[in-house]
């Protein structure tokens, strides 16, 4: 939860106030509240807001007390504080001090969903200290009740102009939300952005990286920069296989917690990530990376920020390679897995993690479909120097269902390929399949005697090539006389032969359900215990 424009119109000070225009930005959340006279854009331009950066989620109140009849630069002064990220601006004493609120300025507004609030005209007992209080008040309490962040500002940063979305802005937002200094540095110390909190610290920070004692990645230090104590926090910040930055928070007075360093860090990244010059390889594989790690809220704010309709996603396949996939062995190939799926499919999500091909689509909408997408893939993937198995998961719910199938699949996938050696397309229930054997493995010496009880009456015989003969039939070859044999280099009848005397000697027939599904568990399971 954060404070937007529309919370504040709901303060003491604010109820008596309209807003004028830019009401497609009453969402906008507010970091901070200033008070501003100026009525010269350039003065904006050249001191406070240079060049095209972005100047925070402040919202502005003045009266245009410098200025007060000059509409032109009125106007220009209200597009410059949205061109430079703010969000609103409470104007007060209309009627006394500025004649009129000139429709240019709302105008601009609306264009660009800047909220202009007017306090009531002809006024003069409202008070700027009543605002800012409240205000403030609202903010540092929510704060206080949400310290979550991350989500909050990555929404920020995707609604600026594009050339305000950049790792610079977020450190800037980063530095206001936690009234800390931040120095982001190459993985040779390199000063890339820096943020610094009070604006007026300037530029003393950079000196201390050379001269200074820096704390290990991931550590903490206290050090002293020009007569003030600040505690020193450094996070290594990973962008992928090969490349990584430092980010450097320095803090005056109480420390951060834990919890809001790994937070900066975590939007710096994604900050990198999603808005550097690979812009689309890197989003997805944010999205994919939120997706995941079962974090719904920043997988929707990711959605929404490159238009991906997540909520169409219920399928999810996972390609494992003899050796692991990365950036150099995955891009050509996910390429063409992608255009290969959107013929298919309208939604489509593909990238390496941890290793392993994803790949998620809208579908398949039937197993025919399912069969058909298998053959593409396998066709797709012929060209390849490594083999693959493919894992399918259907019919997810939701991130925390993708989550837990992907888990499933990197814990039992070995045991499902030697439960199941003959094939090269799973799906979630071979892994349920393969851990409820592995935990009955587990499950001490009594658990494995009851399992393999329903062996007995075979074992007794100590014919090992009737047991062989019963795996094969009931793993491999879906009870099929004619695919076991051809599996295990048998005629059909030899086969059937051995299965009718072992059917005699468990005392039903094998291949009848549920009276098999005992047997099936005790072949599973010795076949585990062999391997």
């Amino acid at each position: 939860m954060s404070v937007t424009v529309a919370d504040l119109l709901k303060l003491p000070s604010l109820k008596p106030a309209r807003v004028l225009a830019g009401a497609g930005g009453l969402s906008r959340t507010v970091a901070y509240v200033s008070v501003l006279e100026y009525a010269n854009p350039q003065i904006l331009e050249d001191d406070l807001f240079p060049g095209d950066t972005y100047s925070g989620s402040e919202i502005v109140i003045t009266g245009f007390m410098n200025n007060p009849a000059d509409q032109r630069l009125q106007c220009a002064v209200v597009r410059r504080l949205a061109e430079a990220g703010e969000v609103g601006l409470i104007l007060y004493y209309v009627g006394v001090y500025v004649p009129a609120v000139p429709e240019e300025m709302k105008r601009i507004a609306d264009e660009k969903d800047f909220v202009l609030i007017q306090m009531p005209e002809k006024r003069m007992d409202f008070r700027y200290g009543e605002a800012i209080c409240e205000i403030m008040e609202r903010i540092v309490r929510d704060r206080m009740v949400n310290p979550a962040f991350v989500n909050e500002l990555l929404e920020q940063v995707s609604r600026l102009p594009r050339h305000q979305r950049t790792v610079d802005t977020m450190l800037k937002m980063l530095s206001e939300r936690m009234m800390a200094s931040f120095l982001l540095t190459d993985g040779s110390l390199r000063v890339l952005n820096e943020a610094t909190w009070p604006h007026s610290l300037g530029k003393t920070l950079r000196d201390f990286l050379e001269a200074g004692n820096l704390p290990e990645p991931e550590g903490e230090t206290d050090v002293c920069i020009n007569g003030s104590d600040y505690r020193l926090c450094r996070v290594s910040v990973k962008l992928d296989q090969s490349r990584r930055m430092e980010l450097f928070i320095f803090r005056e007075g109480e420390p951060l917690s834990r919890s809001a360093v790994e937070q900066a860090g975590d939007a710096v990244r994604l900050a990198a990530n999603i808005w550097s010059t690979q812009h689309e390889t890197v989003a997805v594989r944010e999205l994919v990376r939120a997706i995941l790690q079962d974090e719904p809220m920043k997988m929707r704010r990711l959605a929404n920020i490159f238009r991906i309709d997540v909520a169409a996603i219920h399928s999810m396949v996972i390609l494992h390679g003899e050796q692991e996939w990365n950036d150099g062995n995955s891009a050509a190939v996910l390429q063409r897995l992608s255009d290969l799926l959107r013929s298919y499919f309208g939604t489509v999500v593909t990238d390496a993690y941890e290793g392993e091909l994803v790949l998620f689509m809208d579908g398949p909408g039937s197993l025919g479909e399912e069969r058909e997408i298998q053959t593409a893939l396998e066709a797709c993937l012929a060209g390849e120097n490594q083999s693959c198995t493919f894992t399918w998961c259907n019919h997810l719910a939701d991130t925390a269902a993708v989550r837990e199938a992907f888990l499933l699949h990197r814990e039992y996938l070995a045991d499902a390929r030697k439960l199941f050696p003959h094939k090269n397309a799973y799906h979630t229930r071979e892994m349920e399949f393969a851990r409820a054997c592995r935990l009955r493995i587990a499950g001490g010496e009594t658990g494995l005697y009851e399992c393999q009880r329903p062996l007995e009456p075979i074992a007794r015989e100590k014919d090992e090539a009737s047991l062989d003969t019963l795996e094969v039939y009931l793993l491999d070859a879906q009870c099929s006389y004619q695919r076991a044999g051809e599996l295990l280099f048998l005629h059909k009848n030899t086969v059937k032969y051995r299965l009718n005397r072992c059917s005699d000697l468990v005392g039903y027939h094998i291949g009848d359900f549920p009276d098999t599904l005992p047997l099936y568990h005790a072949v599973a399971v010795r076949r585990l215990l062999r391997s």
